[in-house]
């Protein structure tokens, strides 16, 4: 059945501060007509957003959309399957009413995969910034990783979220990190202090945290975490069963 015949759903975002990805999602869905009524929910503090998860099917929402990814709610293993991105990360940010219960989603990282698989396959990348170990398995499109780290362990536990072949090295001393920063192609910027001493003219700079626009002048090519949105977008309308 066509988009613009079926029977608009109401699709809750749960959110605990404001979140760019919202205004993506409902302009993606007004430009696409499709039958779906995005609406905010802010989740205070002293709340559970995944308290609502029970609550979809019988209030005929087209789903969740979690701002903040949250690790799966245990009480509601039995009625909750995760698709295999979710699994890996061991959180979701999209819940959806599917027959017999509902399935969770890491929309995240699909779209981390998405563009570096449609912008960077086989690049050399180095993690700067607060590590992620959800978002480390969604690297595996580039040829090789490699991390600073606060310690070994830290680092390599990270790494170990790869395939063995994307597996590059840990940095911990500033020695070791402007040589690794010298091979890389990538550069991807996780938050905190940006070390600017190692970004050069030819790096490409992927941004998941907001970052001083005067960075962005310096890298070869810079995507901000905007350019990651559209990718995200699309994965959450997939995860509802609307590919673009």
């Amino acid at each position: 059945m066509r988009p613009e015949y079926q029977k608009v759903r109401p699709l809750v975002f749960l959110h605990r501060k404001p979140s760019p990805l919202f205004d993506r999602l409902v302009a993606e869905v007004a430009t696409s007509r499709l039958p779906l009524f995005p609406y905010p929910v802010e989740v205070k503090v002293a709340q559970d957003p995944l308290a609502l998860f029970p609550c979809l099917a019988p209030l005929g929402l087209a789903g969740a959309v979690l701002a903040e990814a949250l690790p799966p709610p245990k009480d509601l293993a039995p009625g909750l399957s995760l698709e295999a991105e979710a699994r890996e990360a061991g959180l979701l940010d999209l819940v959806v009413p599917r027959v017999g219960g509902l399935m969770g989603q890491y929309t995240e990282g699909v779209a981390l995969e998405r563009f570096l698989s449609a912008h960077f396959p086989g690049a050399r990348g180095l993690w700067l910034g607060p590590l992620r170990p959800s978002l480390a398995p969604f690297l595996r499109p580039l040829g090789q990783v490699s991390v600073v780290a606060l310690s070994f362990a830290e680092g390599d536990s990270f790494l170990a979220r790869l395939p063995e072949r994307a597996r590059g090295y840990v940095a911990l001393r500033r020695e070791e990190v402007a040589a690794l920063a010298l091979q890389a192609d990538l550069l991807l910027y996780a938050g905190g202090r940006f070390p600017l001493e190692h970004l050069q003219p030819f790096h490409v700079l992927l941004a998941l945290a907001p970052v001083d626009r005067g960075v962005y002048e310096r890298a070869h090519v810079a995507y901000s975490p905007e350019d990651l949105l559209a990718f995200q977008v699309r994965a959450v309308l997939e995860g509802l069963g609307y590919p673009l």
